[in-house]
């Protein structure tokens, strides 16, 4: 025979079944496709289950290990009561780096979470620890032996506006106050603190003359 005798039958590599070639798809040029029909299909099942849209509600994500909440179109962390807690005692008395490896979350994440349940720092530790910080930097600069950034007795711009003998034109003035003014009418709690302070200030200087 020497003919070439045509293939009828083919085998599924996915199932193994030998099947005709009309449980084949085939493409425009008329090629036959390595899996059955019931192969493909079943692909395509899977395929189309795991890009469906997933109802909301929260779930645990298996490549972070932490669990987050999808509402529509948005996934964010889920924080749960006990994580509330933690943050409101600790956030204010804390860096925010390490509270941020505390909760296994970013600095910003953990910053919005605090926004959202009205949680702020503490002013007296924020001025303890940029006091402490000033200490160190001041003790680094000591060791390098480098003087301070503005040393006594030196201007930090000898030939800008501050310089001795200059003379305030009538636009640069109207410029400063109008700028003062929209300062203290953006920040009222801090012009009644330093009017406060000047006028503490007055006092002792008054009750130093008089003694």
């Amino acid at each position: 025979m020497s003919a070439r005798i045509k293939k009828r039958k083919k085998v599924c590599p996915c199932c193994g079944r030998k099947l005709w070639l009309k449980d084949y798809y085939r493409d425009k040029y008329g090629i036959v496709s390595s899996y059955c029909k019931v192969c493909v299909k079943a692909k395509k099942r899977a395929e189309y289950a795991a890009g469906k849209k997933k109802p909301d509600g929260i779930r645990m994500d298996f490549s972070t290990g932490r669990m987050y909440e999808k509402r529509g179109c948005s996934k964010r962390i889920f924080w749960n009561k006990q994580m509330c807690d933690d943050l409101r005692r600790l956030y204010p008395t804390t860096k925010n780096d390490e509270l941020a490896g505390l909760f296994g979350v970013s600095v910003r994440t953990m910053i919005r979470k605090a926004r959202e349940l009205g949680v702020e720092k503490d002013k007296d530790w924020m001025h303890g620890t940029v006091m402490s910080h000033l200490k160190m930097a001041k003790m680094e600069s000591d060791r390098l032996g480098r003087p301070g950034a503005f040393p006594k007795g030196v201007r930090s711009n000898p030939d800008g506006e501050f310089k001795k003998g200059r003379v305030e034109t009538p636009e640069q003035r109207e410029r400063r106050v109008a700028g003062m003014l929209e300062y203290n009418r953006k920040h009222p709690d801090k012009l009644r603190e330093r009017a406060k302070k000047a006028w503490v200030t007055r006092r002792e200087n008054q009750n130093l003359n008089i003694v």
